[in-house]
Protein backbone atom coordinates (compact mmCIF):
# COMPACT_ATOMS: atom_id res chain seq x y z
CA UNK A 1 0.00 0.00 0.00
CA UNK A 2 2.76 2.44 0.99
CA UNK A 3 4.79 1.74 -2.14
CA UNK A 4 1.74 2.25 -4.33
CA UNK A 5 0.95 5.57 -2.67
CA UNK A 6 4.60 6.63 -3.00
CA UNK A 7 4.55 5.72 -6.71
CA UNK A 8 1.31 7.66 -7.20
CA UNK A 9 2.78 10.75 -5.51
CA UNK A 10 5.97 10.50 -7.59
CA UNK A 11 3.93 10.15 -10.77
CA UNK A 12 1.76 13.11 -9.79
CA UNK A 13 4.85 15.25 -9.17
CA UNK A 14 6.35 14.34 -12.54
CA UNK A 15 3.10 15.00 -14.37
CA UNK A 16 2.60 18.31 -12.56
CA UNK A 17 6.18 19.38 -13.26
CA UNK A 18 5.87 18.43 -16.93
CA UNK A 19 2.50 20.15 -17.41
CA UNK A 20 3.45 23.38 -15.68
CA UNK A 21 7.17 23.59 -16.33
CA UNK A 22 8.04 21.46 -19.33
CA UNK A 23 10.20 18.32 -19.23
CA UNK A 24 12.28 17.75 -16.08
CA UNK A 25 15.49 15.74 -16.13
CA UNK A 26 15.82 13.36 -13.20
CA UNK A 27 19.43 14.47 -12.62
CA UNK A 28 18.31 18.06 -11.94
CA UNK A 29 15.63 17.41 -9.31
CA UNK A 30 15.57 14.86 -6.53
CA UNK A 31 11.90 13.90 -6.17
CA UNK A 32 12.39 13.33 -2.44
CA UNK A 33 13.18 17.06 -2.01
CA UNK A 34 10.01 18.33 -3.67
CA UNK A 35 6.73 19.10 -1.95
CA UNK A 36 3.25 19.66 -3.27
CA UNK A 37 1.20 22.59 -1.94
CA UNK A 38 -1.32 20.14 -0.44
CA UNK A 39 1.48 18.55 1.60
CA UNK A 40 2.49 21.81 3.28
CA UNK A 41 -0.88 23.48 3.80
CA UNK A 42 -1.10 22.85 7.56
CA UNK A 43 2.59 23.03 8.45
CA UNK A 44 3.33 25.77 10.96
CA UNK A 45 6.17 28.22 10.55
CA UNK A 46 8.74 29.33 13.06
CA UNK A 47 11.57 31.83 13.00
CA UNK A 48 14.67 30.71 11.09
CA UNK A 49 13.11 27.39 10.21
CA UNK A 50 11.48 26.09 7.06
CA UNK A 51 9.24 28.36 4.98
CA UNK A 52 6.76 27.26 2.33
CA UNK A 53 5.53 29.52 -0.45
CA UNK A 54 1.98 30.49 0.52
CA UNK A 55 1.40 32.59 -2.59
CA UNK A 56 1.79 30.02 -5.34
CA UNK A 57 -0.89 27.42 -5.88
CA UNK A 58 -0.68 24.21 -7.92
CA UNK A 59 3.07 24.40 -8.47
CA UNK A 60 5.69 21.96 -7.35
CA UNK A 61 7.92 23.42 -4.62
CA UNK A 62 11.69 22.99 -4.36
CA UNK A 63 14.08 23.55 -1.43
CA UNK A 64 16.41 26.56 -1.60
CA UNK A 65 18.57 27.79 1.26
CA UNK A 66 18.51 31.57 1.63
CA UNK A 67 20.99 32.78 4.23
CA UNK A 68 22.61 35.95 5.46
CA UNK A 69 21.14 39.41 5.68
CA UNK A 70 17.57 38.69 4.60
CA UNK A 71 14.44 39.17 6.68
CA UNK A 72 13.59 35.44 6.88
CA UNK A 73 16.76 33.35 6.50
CA UNK A 74 16.44 29.58 6.35
CA UNK A 75 15.26 26.76 4.13
CA UNK A 76 12.54 27.95 1.77
CA UNK A 77 10.32 25.73 -0.37
CA UNK A 78 9.61 27.86 -3.41
CA UNK A 79 8.06 27.11 -6.81
CA UNK A 80 10.18 25.33 -9.41
CA UNK A 81 11.48 27.80 -12.05
CA UNK A 82 11.70 30.68 -9.54
CA UNK A 83 14.15 33.39 -10.56
CA UNK A 84 16.73 34.79 -8.10
CA UNK A 85 14.97 38.12 -7.47
CA UNK A 86 11.64 36.44 -6.72
CA UNK A 87 13.35 33.84 -4.54
CA UNK A 88 14.90 36.58 -2.40
CA UNK A 89 11.47 38.17 -2.18
CA UNK A 90 10.11 34.94 -0.69
CA UNK A 91 12.75 35.40 2.05
CA UNK A 92 11.53 38.94 2.71
CA UNK A 93 14.29 40.62 0.70
CA UNK A 94 17.49 42.07 2.07
CA UNK A 95 17.39 43.66 5.50
CA UNK A 96 18.94 46.99 6.51
CA UNK A 97 22.49 45.61 6.66
CA UNK A 98 22.40 43.59 3.43
CA UNK A 99 25.31 44.07 1.04
CA UNK A 100 23.32 43.79 -2.16
CA UNK A 101 26.35 44.40 -4.36
CA UNK A 102 27.62 40.87 -3.65
CA UNK A 103 24.77 38.34 -3.57
CA UNK A 104 26.15 34.83 -4.09
CA UNK A 105 24.43 31.67 -5.32
CA UNK A 106 26.20 28.34 -4.74
CA UNK A 107 25.12 25.12 -6.47
CA UNK A 108 26.48 21.64 -5.97
CA UNK A 109 27.29 20.23 -9.40
CA UNK A 110 28.52 16.68 -8.93
CA UNK A 111 31.54 17.00 -6.62
CA UNK A 112 32.07 20.70 -7.39
CA UNK A 113 30.43 23.78 -5.98
CA UNK A 114 29.64 26.32 -8.69
CA UNK A 115 29.37 29.97 -7.66
CA UNK A 116 27.60 32.94 -9.22
CA UNK A 117 27.75 36.54 -7.99
CA UNK A 118 25.07 39.17 -8.61
CA UNK A 119 24.88 42.91 -7.99
CA UNK A 120 21.37 43.76 -6.84
CA UNK A 121 22.06 47.34 -5.67
CA UNK A 122 19.57 49.01 -8.01
CA UNK A 123 17.21 46.05 -8.29
CA UNK A 124 19.61 43.87 -10.24
CA UNK A 125 20.45 43.58 -13.90
CA UNK A 126 19.02 41.19 -16.49
CA UNK A 127 21.19 38.30 -15.33
CA UNK A 128 19.69 38.45 -11.81
CA UNK A 129 16.15 38.61 -13.17
CA UNK A 130 16.76 35.71 -15.56
CA UNK A 131 18.83 33.46 -13.25
CA UNK A 132 16.76 30.42 -12.33
CA UNK A 133 17.21 28.85 -8.92
CA UNK A 134 17.47 25.05 -8.72
CA UNK A 135 16.66 22.61 -5.89
CA UNK A 136 19.37 22.68 -3.24
CA UNK A 137 20.84 26.06 -4.23
CA UNK A 138 22.21 28.25 -1.47
CA UNK A 139 21.71 32.00 -1.80
CA UNK A 140 23.86 34.11 0.53
CA UNK A 141 23.50 37.84 1.14
CA UNK A 142 26.57 39.20 2.90
CA UNK A 143 26.46 41.77 5.71
CA UNK A 144 27.54 45.29 4.77
CA UNK A 145 30.09 46.31 7.40
CA UNK A 146 30.16 49.99 6.37
CA UNK A 147 28.28 51.20 9.45
CA UNK A 148 30.49 49.16 11.79
CA UNK A 149 33.66 50.40 10.09
CA UNK A 150 32.42 53.98 10.08
CA UNK A 151 31.78 53.90 13.83
CA UNK A 152 35.24 52.43 14.44
CA UNK A 153 37.05 55.01 12.34
CA UNK A 154 34.97 57.88 13.73
CA UNK A 155 35.92 56.85 17.27
CA UNK A 156 39.57 56.42 16.29
CA UNK A 157 39.58 59.86 14.65
CA UNK A 158 38.19 61.36 17.88
CA UNK A 159 40.96 59.79 19.97
CA UNK A 160 43.69 60.96 17.58
CA UNK A 161 42.22 64.48 17.46
CA UNK A 162 42.14 64.62 21.27
CA UNK A 163 45.80 63.55 21.53
CA UNK A 164 46.94 66.05 18.88
CA UNK A 165 45.00 68.93 20.44
CA UNK A 166 46.39 68.06 23.90
CA UNK A 167 49.94 68.06 22.52
CA UNK A 168 49.35 71.44 20.84
CA UNK A 169 48.02 72.96 24.09
CA UNK A 170 51.03 71.59 26.03
CA UNK A 171 53.41 72.99 23.39
CA UNK A 172 51.79 76.44 23.69
CA UNK A 173 52.02 76.33 27.47
CA UNK A 174 55.74 75.52 27.24
CA UNK A 175 56.37 78.37 24.79
CA UNK A 176 54.77 81.00 27.08
CA UNK A 177 57.13 83.42 28.74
Amino acid sequence: MRTTLSNQISSAILVTAFLFHGPVRATEIDLQDLALPSEVRDIGKSSGAVFYSPTTKNKTLMPVHIWGEVNRPGLHYIPVDTKLIKGLSFAGGGNGTAKLSEVVVNRLDGNKVRRWEFNLVEGGDNSAHEYELKPGDTVFVEKDRFQENRAYYTGLFGVVLTIVSTLLVLKRLEDRP
